[in-house]
Parts: structure tokens; C-alpha cells; sequence
């Protein structure tokens, strides 16, 4: 590192260390994340919150005032960025950790003797369903879903109330409750278009890869990099073991080209991954727009390739009722994965 980098990560670490003392305190969270600028920044990507740090090394902070403790932590974990964070109030503790390129994030709020708060948690694992859980004993609720996006679109209200607060804390500039609607808006606005057809195109592409023709190989290459953020969404859900060397080789390239352009997820990009999963035409089912609900169930009957015993029109509880059963059917064609006891979903 030169010395002008040097100097650079000395200014930014004194600034943190000072964050806040001038004026009305703010969350320690708050101040290190939003003092510290592109030095220590989350995304969101692909559904996934993600870490950035930039030339930070291993520091912490400490607060305690007036019956509030806070504990600030970022070093690195075998050459990955990983923060955590605690906050104790009379009311609640709040803990937070998040570790390497988001492979693992957790974010839970707890309530305090005699508190009203309500008890939230948020994980995001490697490989596994982002989770949602809400309340605690008998009252506690459970939401699994692919990814954060699709937990958004499947329970609105839930994630209105009590998660978006949560990710506030990481990227107050993420107006989720606006994002949420326009990425809804852009589905239903692209289901004149074929989804199914889109995501063959896409794989089609992701195919000729790994051509024996060069020509062949240049030439989809090309087509999926002037695909823009449709084109970077699908790549970052294909499973990397089902390529051969040429196709990852290409794919982690025109990712890291098409990244460049799209640091954050937008609701276009979003929308256009989502279009051809079965699972969130069935979330948009349960909208209380019954317009909404005509083009989710032309969706889904496209999608699941045969005519569905689905009235979008009908009352409240038969129209639950169907989509339980088209939920169950979703899921043993994806994953297999059902539900049980407390288990909610969608």
C-alpha cells in the first residue's frame, strides 16, 4: 500500500472514530457505514446483501451512554470484509453480523424484560432459503423464500412492518418500500412478453459457451453482455457446476463486466429474473387487485405448462385454498422442500 493510501485509510478510520460527536448521536451503526463512504458499503446483489471494504483494516468502537450500549466491530475472516454490531437499549438488543461476499447474514431484534418490541429475525445463508421469523413461542411466525426479493414480494406487510426497518439500518438510500412495488409494476407490465421464452433464450446462450466453434462461443459472449441487467440476473442464479471450464470462465467474466454497471439490484433487473419462477406469480395470486390476480394465474398456468383449477376471482377463502394447493405442487417441483408445524410461506 502506498503512503498516500496509507494516509487515505488513516483519515477515514480518525473520521469513524469521531463520527457523531458534534451532533445529535446516532446509531453506531449508522455512523460507520455512512461516514465511512465506498471504504465500507452493503449492496444489494442478486437478491443477496453483500459487504464492500475497501484498504479498511481490523477496527472497533465502543459506546455507552444514558442506557445504551453499542459495540461496532469489521476485520477480516480469511481475506473477507465481516462486521458485527451490537446495540442494547432499555427496550431491546440488537445484534447484526455480516460475513464475507454475504455468505452469511444475520440481523435479529430482541425484546427486553417487560418490552413491547416485537422479537425479528433475518438470516441469509449459503445454498439456502432466506428466512424471516417474527414473534416469538405460540405467537411466532416463520417465512422462507428463495431469496430476499421473493421474501419481499411474498409477505409485504410482514416485511413492511418489521423487516425494512432492519435494512434500513444498512442502506437507509434503498427505499424498499418503493423498490417492492416498482419491481410488482415491471412483472406485470412484462407478462405480455414470454418469461419461459426469455429464460430459454438465456440458456440457449449460456449453451453455445461452450461451443467447439469460436466464432460460436464469441458470438453469445456479445449477446449476453448487450443483454444488460436481465441477462446479469440470470447468470448469477445458473448453477456454476452444471458448466464445463469455457462457460464459467465466460460467465464470471461477463458478470464481473455487467456488475460494473449495476452495483445495486434494480427493479428491472429484478423483475427480470423473477418472471419465470412459478413461486412469485403465486405471491402476486394473493394481491387483493384482482387484475393482479387474472395475470398471475395466466402466468402460472403458462409456466406449469397446463390449464389450472384457479378462479382469481374467487372469495378470500377459496382463493387460499387454491393457492395452497398450487403452493405445495411449486414446491415439490423446485425443491421438494414443503412446510410444516409453524412453517408460512408465500
Amino acid at each position: 500500500m502506498s503512503v498516500v493510501r496509507n494516509v487515505a485509510v488513516a483519515i477515514v478510520i480518525l473520521a469513524l472514530a469521531s463520527a457523531g460527536a458534534a451532533e445529535a448521536r446516532e446509531p453506531l451503526l449508522n455512523q460507520m457505514l455512512n461516514g465511512s463512504g465506498e471504504w465500507l458499503h452493503v449492496n444489494l446483489v442478486g437478491g443477496r446483501l453483500t459487504l464492500k471494504a475497501t484498504q479498511l483494516p481490523n477496527f472497533e468502537r465502543r459506546f455507552s451512554s444514558g442506557g445504551v450500549k453499542e459495540h461496532f466491530r469489521f476485520r477480516y475472516d480469511n481475506g473477507q470484509p465481516s462486521l458485527s454490531y451490537e446495540r442494547t437499549t432499555r427496550e431491546e438488543r440488537l445484534t447484526l453480523s455480516l460475513n464475507g461476499s454475504g455468505e452469511s447474514v444475520r440481523i435479529r431484534r430482541e425484546p427486553r424484560e417487560n418490552s413491547a418490541v416485537v422479537a425479528v429475525e433475518f438470516k441469509q445463508s449459503p445454498k439456502e432459503k432466506t428466512v424471516l421469523t417474527i414473534g416469538s413461542g405460540d405467537r411466532q411466525e416463520v417465512f422462507r423464500a428463495g431469496d430476499l426479493w421473493r421474501l419481499l414480494l411474498a409477505q409485504p406487510k410482514q416485511c413492511q412492518e418489521h423487516l425494512f426497518p432492519l435494512l434500513a439500518m444498512l442502506r437507509p438510500d434503498l427505499k424498499f418500500a418503493e423498490m417492492v412495488p416498482s419491481v410488482e409494476q415491471h412483472l406485470l407490465d412484462g407478462a405480455r412478453e414470454n418469461p419461459a421464452a426469455a429464460q430459454a433464450h438465456w440458456s440457449a446462450l449460456v449453451e453455445q459457451l461452450g461451443d467447439d466453434c469460436f466464432a460460436k462461443r464469441e458470438a453469445a459472449d456479445r449477446a449476453l453482455r448487450t443483454g444488460g441487467a436481465a441477462a446479469l440476473r440470470f447468470l448469477r442464479h445458473l448453477d456454476f457446476e452444471r458448466l464445463d471450464a469455457e462457460q464459467q470462465f465466460r460467465v464470471r467474466r461477463i458478470i464481473e463486466s455487467l456488475a460494473g454497471i449495476h452495483e445495486d439490484d434494480s427493479p428491472e433487473e429484478v423483475a427480470a429474473s423473477l418472471a419465470a419462477d412459478p413461486a412469485v406469480w403465486l405471491s402476486l395470486l394473493g394481491r387483493p387487485e384482482v387484475s393482479t390476480r387474472r395475470i398471475a394465474a395466466v402466468q402460472l398456468a403458462s409456466l406449469l405448462g397446463e390449464a389450472l383449477k384457479v378462479d382469481p376471482t374467487a372469495e378470500p377463502d377459496t382463493l387460499k385454498q387454491q393457492r395452497d394447493r398450487l403452493r405445495t405442487r411449486i414446491e415439490k417441483e423446485q425443491s421438494g422442500v414443503g412446510t410444516d408445524g409453524k412453517k408460512t410461506e408465500g
